[in-house]
């Protein structure tokens, strides 16, 4: 499907509950009653419509409803093709240096990676210098992570979230992500009222959205209330708002005993990323599971094939990240690691029997 001029005025128009023929081309949409959550819910509409590129900040640099038409023509694809694979790995699965753990991955051949907060304050990198050096090696910053009780709490307390939260915000502009990973409340006192979790996300969300950023919400599988991957779509559901996703993380769906039926019924646009580890099957605290027995894919016993195949099948066209908890792994050299987590994620891909897009002539995934 391509998008008009006319369906473009038209969407733009239903957002602001106008006429098309209400609307001035020239003139600054903010000046007509766009704000950041209606441009976030019409880059959302547009992704969904087939302009996989669109985003708040390309419809930022120039507001006039003239631009946005030019903006939409310009990045649509000339022809719809199936989207390459894109790989990533979180840089807590690799020890060294935050500069060890980026060359690494780039050698292996992965597309970019999630950033683990405590790398980059660990590192002797400002935040601008790891998007340069990121750029360099051709790495993209998908996601950074994780902002940790961020729902469930008190009124009180949320003023205080709301600020931590926005100096995570300033970081991400520096480092030029466009995303945070949000994890579950795991503390004693958690709010179990899942309404409260939701207006508290669509809050962050709100607040990130300004930024032209977005917020992704993950269950840990230890979270006081939201433990499983169904609980935090139930919350994200409930938010209903534009730059609120879900994430999938297989160890926190397999460790809880969710199958790939979790899946069933969530519009593949509200999940933003995909993280796969492997792990051995242990009857133990699954915060120490977790943190200490997860695997390259292959390595452990879980059927990792099921949630990815239904996950494609479906139609996500997300990230697909490595994220392995493991000190023994991390105690080995980063290249290594990477190399061996690269190949070990094309031998899962080359099991899908076809089910992931983009195979080049030989069969194997092509990384985008």
């Amino acid at each position: 499907m391509s998008l008009t001029a006319a369906d473009v005025t038209a969407d733009v128009a239903e957002a602001l509950f106008l006429q098309p023929a209400e609307l001035d081309h020239q003139l600054d949409l903010r000046d007509q009653g766009m704000d950041s959550v209606r441009t976030m819910e019409l880059v959302d509409r547009w992704r969904r419509a087939g302009v996989p590129g669109i985003s708040f900040i390309a419809l930022a640099e120039d507001r006039r409803l003239e631009r946005w038409i030019e903006v939409v023509r310009e990045l649509q694809p000339v022809a719809a093709e199936p989207p390459s694979l894109r790989t990533c790995i979180a840089t807590v699965s690799l020890g060294g240096s935050l500069t060890d753990k980026l060359d690494a991955v780039a050698a292996a051949g992965f597309d970019g990676i999630e950033l683990l907060d405590a790398d980059l304050r660990d590192s002797s990198l400002s935040a601008s210098e790891v998007a340069a050096r990121c750029a360099d090696l051709g790495l993209t910053i998908d996601a950074y992570q994780p902002f940790r009780r961020a729902e469930g709490v008190s009124a009180a307390e949320f003023t205080d979230v709301l600020a931590r939260f926005r100096g995570e915000l300033d970081v991400m502009a520096g480092l030029g992500t466009g995303s945070i990973l949000v994890v579950s409340n795991t503390d004693d006192d958690a709010d179990p009222d899942r309404d409260l979790s939701a207006r508290q996300l669509s809050a962050l969300a709100d607040a990130a959205a300004e930024r032209g950023m977005s917020v992704t919400y993950e269950a840990l599988a230890w979270g006081t209330h939201v433990g499983r991957f169904a609980d935090a779509w139930d919350v994200v559901r409930r938010a209903g708002h534009p730059a609120l996703t879900v994430t999938v993380d297989t160890f926190h769906m397999i460790s809880r005993g969710e199958d790939a039926g979790a899946l069933d019924g969530v519009p593949m646009d509200k999940i933003s990323l995909a993280q796969v580890a492997d792990a051995p099957m242990l009857s133990m605290d699954l915060k120490q599971w977790s943190r200490n027995h997860r695997c390259l894919p292959g390595d452990g016993e879980f059927d990792l094939r099921t949630p990815l195949r239904a996950l494609w099948a479906a139609g996500y066209r997300g990230p697909l990240s490595l994220e392995i908890f493991n000190p023994e792994i991390r105690a080995q050299p980063p290249h290594d690691v990477a190399a061996r987590g690269a190949r070990a994620l094309d031998a899962l891909l080359a099991e899908l029997d076809g089910a992931v897009p983009g195979p080049d002539a030989s069969g194997d995934p092509v990384r985008a």
